[in-house]
């Protein structure tokens, strides 16, 4: 028989609405990038015109598995799931290959300079390495099942 879970605080539940928002903003920018129109396109600087146009098919694909992976987490986080962990870290690796391939390996560095490459990126790295550590930390908690006191019988 499963001990129950830990209640959580309140700030616990403040996080998993704020990582929900937060995704639904990667799955609605992954949306809009989707649905770019040429017109919309010629309104993007050189720069950001040839990082569009030079970008493989693959890395919009690896977004995609970021803000879908990243979704799923925090509604496993509202749901209390012990899988938000494992789609946290999806969400994580999918982000840093994405973004270490078009700053390092497709120069967006170098095409639009750090000052407008790297602060985005760097947000969102520092979010999703957050959200992962965070879910781990919940599991410790037994806020959701895999960790912590409430469920040290299952160990």
């Amino acid at each position: 028989m499963n001990a129950p879970m830990a209640r959580a605080p309140w700030w616990y539940w403040a996080v998993a609405v704020l990582a929900l928002l937060w995704m639904l903003l990667g799955v609605f920018a992954w949306i809009m990038d989707l649905q770019m129109t040429p017109e919309q396109l010629a309104t993007l600087d050189a720069g950001q015109q040839q990082l569009y146009a030079a970008r493989p098919q693959w890395v919009f694909v690896v977004y995609a598995i970021a803000v879908f992976s990243g979704l799923a987490g925090a509604i496993g986080l509202l749901l209390r799931k012990r899988w938000a962990t494992t789609y946290f870290l999806v969400s994580l690796v999918a982000v840093v290959i994405q973004f270490g391939y078009t700053l390092f390996v497709m120069d967006a560095i170098g095409v639009l300079g750090a000052g407008m490459a790297l602060p985005f990126p760097l947000v969102i790295v520092a979010f999703a390495v957050f959200l992962l550590w965070f879910a781990r930390y919940a599991r410790r908690h037994g806020w959701i099942p895999g960790g912590g006191a409430a469920n040290a019988t299952l160990a």
